[in-house]
Parts: structure tokens; C-alpha cells; sequence
């Protein structure tokens, strides 16, 4: 190890910087971390509250949606139904109008 290093000790300390004890907190700002931690705890409860309103309204959206699908689904069946009815009116009528040409 050369001998030229300077080790500092710890009365030197760094130049020019003051060493003070920490400063506790005054009364007043105590009070106004309290303060901040009631708002903070007020503001949780009202996102609480609002988590759970929209919890609700998805389960109320998720009703009405299998309500919606089960609507869509009728009216599929019913159109199919209406198709082939047509359908097979459409053809009855086609044989009927090629027999009354033949007589």
C-alpha cells in the first residue's frame, strides 16, 4: 500500500460540510402527516367504494348480455324457421302453377 494515501478520520470529516443532529418533527408537522394520513384513508375508502359500484355494474352488464345472447338466439331459430317455411311455400307454389299449366 503506498504511503502518500490519505485516510480521512472520522474527526476530519469532508471539508466544509456543517454536522448537525436530525431535527424531530415539529408539532405542526406532525398534525399535518396526520392530517394527510386521514385524507389518504378517506380517498381509499371512497376508491373502495367505487371498485365495488363497478363490480356491481358488471355483473348487472354480464345478466344483460346473456339476456341480449339469448334474444339473438331466438330470433336465429325464428328466421331459419320463416326461411324453410317460405322456402317450401315457394316450391308448393312452383308445382302447383307447373301443374295448372299442364291442365
Amino acid at each position: 500500500m503506498p504511503k502518500d494515501v490519505h485516510k480521512p478520520t472520522p474527526e476530519s470529516g469532508p471539508p466544509n460540510v456543517p454536522i448537525s443532529p436530525p431535527v424531530p418533527l415539529a408539532a405542526l408537522d406532525q398534525s399535518f402527516v396526520l392530517q394527510m394520513m386521514l385524507d389518504l384513508k378517506a380517498s381509499v375508502a371512497s376508491l373502495k367504494e367505487s371498485v365495488d359500484s363497478l363490480k356491481d355494474q358488471s355483473k348487472e352488464h354480464g345478466t344483460e348480455i346473456r339476456a341480449i345472447a339469448k334474444d339473438v338466439h331466438a330470433a336465429k331459430v325464428v328466421g331459419a324457421f320463416i326461411v324453410l317455411a317460405a322456402g317450401f311455400l315457394g316450391f308448393v307454389i312452383n308445382v302447383l302453377v307447373e301443374f295448372l299449366k299442364k291442365h
